[in-house]
C-alpha cells in the first residue's frame, strides 16, 4: 500500500558511517607513512624508574 520512495541521498548513518571509515582509514596511512622509516636502533627512550624524592614540608 505504502511505497516507500527512492532517493538518491543516502541516509544519514550510512554518511556517517563513510565519513568515519575515511577518517581512519587517512590517519592509519599518515601513521604508516610517517612510521616506516624509523630505525628501532636508534631510538632512545628514557628509563622510568619507581623512585620517589620526598621533601619535608617544614
Amino acid at each position: 500500500m505504502f511505497a516507500k520512495k527512492k532517493t538518491a541521498m543516502p541516509d544519514t548513518i550510512t554518511v556517517i558511517n563513510l565519513v568515519w571509515t575515511a577518517v581512519i582509514a587517512v590517519m592509519m596511512t599518515a601513521t604508516v607513512t610517517l612510521y616506516q622509516d624509523k630505525n628501532e636502533s636508534n631510538v632512545r627512550y628514557t628509563q622510568l624508574t619507581g623512585s620517589t624524592y620526598e621533601q619535608p614540608y617544614y
